[in-house]
């Protein structure tokens, strides 16, 4: 037996119980998990492995990465992912939502807070935004809001 063997099977020992008839694990979420034996009394060897610190990761990285992509192919290579289809899926997962339509809420969030919030106009912030026209952005922004960016403007100015 060589020493990675030996070391291997050491740390196995570790977490090894014995006579154990069942074991319940309680997550930080609330969700409770039992193990238990087969009529055998079979070996069971579980191997947790924290969700949250992967999603966290996750969803750290889309958010560091978020402002500085133009489209979602982009955020998955700044996210470092090759594959647009795994990216969307871990997403999806994460976010509940697709990434193009995570990311146009986003959009048409700040758009909201620049058409309350400044002077730019809305051909400025069509062209800011890379909308194909301005009325492209008027009709997105009353789907998403009910009101037209400049009665919104009006009725946020009175």
């Amino acid at each position: 037996m060589d020493a990675k063997a030996k070391i291997n099977k050491e740390d196995v020992r570790k977490y090894l119980l014995t006579d154990v008839a069942s074991c319940t694990f309680t997550f930080s979420d609330g969700l409770k998990s039992k193990v238990t034996p087969s009529p055998d009394n079979e070996i069971v060897l579980v191997k947790l492995i924290p969700r949250t610190s992967k999603s966290k990761r996750f969803e750290d990285s889309v958010l560091s990465n978020y402002s500085s992509a133009r489209n979602m192919n982009e955020l998955a290579k700044l996210c470092k992912y090759d594959c647009l289809r795994t990216f969307t899926r871990h997403f999806k997962k994460c976010f509940g939502q697709t990434p193009y339509q995570w990311m146009l809420d986003r959009k048409m969030e700040e758009i909201q807070s620049l058409v309350l919030n400044s002077d730019i106009s809305i051909t400025e912030i069509s062209r800011m935004y890379d909308f194909k026209s301005v009325s492209h952005l008027v009709n997105a922004y009353s789907k998403r809001f009910g009101i037209s960016p400049h009665k919104s403007r009006l009725s946020n100015a009175i």
